[in-house]
């Protein structure tokens, strides 16, 4: 993870990146990947963490985040809270000598009275503390300035998004890069990208074969929708942050723009504490579209694996063939995977025949 200062480290994009660019640093989302992770392995129960934050542990522990300005943890789901409790006590214990400051992002998503409140304290905390670390306080127009440039960024990424459903133009294994790079570019470079490439695909005769939801836990690489689309199906919509679930509503623009962010951070961000009848209602309103579903739950999920027999079921009575695949996310599926995927791509197939002809 090799960025140029000044920036700062996320776990999971749900950290406002309005709040980031606004102090004046750039935001960097940690990402999961094939490599090994030898020092964090030597810390880290199997089993428990996900890839993405083997890998930042592995970064904090070799010394490739000491120049980040602060490492930022979200309160996004029991694993991301446990990152942080780990860092902070390796470097008590002298076992991380050239690591960031790390913070906790407290953002809860839940429906209780006093939740929004303490969300806007929190967000109103953060970028305390970013002002701190960068020695900038952003005024109320500068985060609005902020939310106008993401906000246009949203906007172009849901034209991408448009193009895959009902009559898809483009691949899950092509789109994926160009929907994750929302949380990467600068506002206006990706506004410029997302929307030529846009154009460009509107221009495109539809793709043939299955059309496929990928759901369980949030993906945030492309290694399954390449083994699903290896099959002939077309991936069209993923659940998550990183795909179809980039961009989400826009922020509103008002007299308190923390405000108006820790409402939309709160209401959209997508991961293992998102209230489970908003992943349902969301994934309901998908299944319509779709001739197949592709499940993942890995071996670290403890949150995604609970509502799975209420979607088999569901799936089942609306006669959608699918798949739970149980392997790491960023590893090549098994021969067993891929014959579980090229039946399920047949038995889809048929059912694209007696829906669309």
């Amino acid at each position: 993870m090799r960025v140029q200062e000044p920036y700062v480290v996320a776990s999971w994009p749900s950290v406002p990146v309005e709040i980031v660019r606004a102090a004046g640093f750039r935001a960097v989302m940690a990402r999961g990947a094939s490599d090994p992770t030898p020092a964090a392995d030597a810390h880290l129960e199997p089993g428990i963490f996900p890839n993405r934050l083997r890998h930042l542990v592995e970064d904090a522990l070799t010394g490739r985040l000491s120049h980040a300005a602060r490492i930022i943890i979200p309160r996004t789901s029991d694993a991301d809270y446990k990152c942080f409790l780990y860092l902070r006590e390796f470097v008590r214990k002298g076992v991380a000598t050239a690591l960031a400051p790390v913070v906790l992002f407290d953002m809860l998503q839940s429906r209780g009275v006093d939740v929004p409140a303490y969300d806007v304290a929190r967000t109103r905390a953060m970028l305390d503390e970013l002002s701190s670390a960068s020695g900038r306080m952003p005024s109320a127009d500068d985060l609005r300035s902020e939310i106008t440039r993401a906000n246009a960024a949203r906007a172009a990424a849901r034209r991408l998004v448009a193009l895959r459903r009902a009559v898809p133009r483009l691949s899950g294994t092509e789109v994926f890069p160009l929907l994750e790079a929302f949380w990467k570019m600068e506002p206006d470079r990706y506004v410029e990208m997302a929307s030529d490439a846009a154009s460009r695909i509107a221009a495109r005769p539809p793709l043939a074969g299955p059309r496929v939801l990928l759901t369980g836990a949030p993906v945030d690489g492309r290694t399954l929708h390449e083994a699903i689309e290896s099959h002939g199906a077309v991936v069209v919509a993923e659940v998550g942050p990183w795909g179809s679930g980039a961009a989400g509503d826009d922020v509103r623009l008002d007299d308190d723009p923390v405000a108006a962010l820790a409402d939309k951070y709160r209401a959209d961000s997508i991961g293992a504490r998102t209230p489970v009848d908003v992943l349902r209602r969301w994934t309901e309103s998908v299944l319509d579209e779709v001739d197949a579903v592709v499940v993942s739950l890995p071996p670290d999920d403890a949150v995604f694996g609970w509502d799975y027999p209420a979607l088999r079921d569901l799936l089942k009575a609306r006669r959608i063939p699918h798949v739970c695949l149980r392997g790491d996310q960023h590893q090549t599926p098994t021969p067993g995977d891929h014959a579980q995927l090229g039946a399920m791509v047949s038995a889809a197939s048929l059912l694209q025949e007696a829906r669309h002809g």
